[in-house]
């Protein structure tokens, strides 16, 4: 088997190990959107764009094992949906698919460990170790992005806070006068 083919086999089984936890089959299919033609025809857009190379194994799939063909598509969809929801934060997705890249590529070198001589697999772990480490920079540069979008927000509503405070005795008087305004329509109605 080339290490291309590994790859594709590999790469196809962490679609669903990306999305969804581990867990058993019956979990994994019920977290998953179902099928449709146009999920298909997005899922498969987003992998021209993003992982053509997957796009033969999928062919081979949809062939052979429609059941895990389907499954595959809908996993992809769902990390396209996942990335879509972080469009208005590009470096965020760019971060985000950058991850879900490698790790693909780390699954598949994962799983040809068990197969490996010992020369091979020495190269390989030691792939895997740059590989992780890449994720773990990866997965820091998400968290400090998180922090500081948080510390902005926070910085917003302290202003506004403040803002509100300063405004005590105006706010307090528009709200009273709402109060009996609404009192003399319910009144009237």
């Amino acid at each position: 088997m080339s290490g291309l083919v590994r790859f594709l086999s590999a790469a196809a089984m962490l679609w669903l190990a990306a999305v969804v936890p581990a867990s058993t089959p019956v979990a994994q299919e019920s977290v998953l959107p179902r099928f449709t033609e146009e999920r298909e025809a997005a899922a498969l857009c987003f992998l021209r764009k993003n992982a053509t190379d997957l796009l033969g194994f999928l062919e081979g799939l949809k062939k052979n094992n429609p059941t895990r063909y389907q499954r595959e598509i809908r996993a992809v969809f769902q990390v396209a949906e996942m990335l879509a929801d972080l469009e208005d934060d590009p470096r965020r997705h760019e971060l985000e698919l950058e991850i879900w890249k490698i790790e693909i590529k780390a699954h598949a070198l994962a799983s040809e460990l068990p197969a490996q001589a010992p020369p091979d697999r020495t190269k390989t772990e030691s792939e895997l170790r740059k590989i992780a480490r890449n994720l773990v920079d990866l997965d820091t540069q998400v968290l400090e992005l998180k922090a500081e979008q948080a510390e902005k927000e926070l910085t917003e509503i302290r202003n506004e806070l403040s803002k509100a405070r300063d405004q005590v005795p105006s706010r307090l008087k528009a709200r009273y006068e709402d109060l009996i305004e609404q009192g003399r329509k319910r009144r009237k109605s």
